[in-house]
């Protein structure tokens, strides 16, 4: 059982993401405060490579999760499904942020596509500003198409959409579990 690297311990501290259980599914449910992240300016504080390995070593970690939720439940298990808040996006644009996470978030993409394909199931991102939604425009012109039909936006909490996807006690509290 290898430590991961410091800049992965760093990175774990500043996304502000959970591992919340599973779905209905079985699939693991990830929540990330992803609005919060874009205003911290957090993004700058580790070079691109850093938040690249990072990343894609919390990628593997979900692997671990999968495996041992199928051995576990005996039913195959190869994706997540992964819900973003997206309180904070607003600041993040006022305060120019943004701007600095957008080339990061366009690299994991790409790694993510290329090494990990379909490895999300469903992406729900929510409380979504009219101006995030705009901008969603433009993000999606990166995505990969299959990837790009998987995402679905709120303007608010989707409480009901939650429950439609995992039991209440997979929700996090602070958005109605």
């Amino acid at each position: 059982n290898l430590s991961p690297p410091a800049h992965v311990q760093k990175c774990k501290a500043m996304r502000v993401a959970i591992w919340a259980g599973t779905d209905y599914n079985s699939r693991p449910v990830v929540f990330e405060r992803l609005g919060q992240f874009f205003s911290s300016g957090n993004a700058a504080l580790m070079t691109e490579e850093e938040w690249e390995e990072s990343y894609l070593y919390f990628l593997e970690t979900h692997f671990c999760r999968m495996r041992q939720i199928s051995m576990n439940s005996g039913v195959d298990v190869d994706r997540i499904v992964y819900f973003a808040d997206f309180s904070g996006v607003v600041t993040s644009i006022m305060n120019r942020k943004i701007w600095k996470v957008i080339p990061l978030l366009k690299r994991l993409v790409k790694k993510v596509e290329s090494h990990y394909p379909e490895i999300v199931d469903h992406i729900t991102l929510f409380n979504v500003p009219t101006i995030a939604s705009a901008a969603y425009k433009v993000v999606r012109g990166f995505l990969d198409p299959v990837t790009a039909d998987k995402i679905e936006l709120f303007s608010g909490v989707p409480l009901e959409r939650f429950n439609e996807l995992m039991g209440e006690n997979v929700i996090p509290k602070e958005y109605g579990g």
